[in-house]
């Protein structure tokens, strides 16, 4: 089973990823090489990292203005490093497809409020 961090970098990631309206495979890859990167992720099994991909996108795609994602992230993540570990995931998650989208940056901004940052630092 995967960490609550694994699972929520995920959301945050796939969030940004899905917010132009369509996730690519490169985002997929790229999310994967964001955990093998992250001190607080890099333990995490293969196996798992897929699951949490999965799971985080289902609910991305299930979501009107990814409140539910949100939600989530901002209930289960509090401590500062895991606050940072997000914001480090979903900036990743802007140009993991090559492309740079308005959309994204609005999702970046979201998740900076619903952590309780200040979303220009981002």
């Amino acid at each position: 089973m995967f960490s609550p961090a694994l699972l929520n970098a995920a959301r945050a990631f796939a969030m940004v990823s899905f917010s132009d309206g369509r996730l690519a495979h490169a985002e997929e890859r790229r999310f994967t090489r964001v955990v093998d990167s992250e001190p607080l992720l890099k333990a995490s099994d293969k196996t798992d990292v897929a699951s949490a991909w999965r799971q985080a996108v289902k609910e991305v795609q299930a979501s009107q203005s990814f409140g539910g994602p949100l939600v989530s992230i901002r209930s289960e993540i509090t401590a500062d490093d895991q606050k940072a570990l997000m914001m480090r995931a979903a900036q990743a998650a802007v140009v993991a497809d090559n492309r740079l989208d308005p959309q994204e940056n609005v999702a970046i901004r979201s998740l900076a409020e619903a952590l309780g940052l200040n979303p220009e630092e981002y």
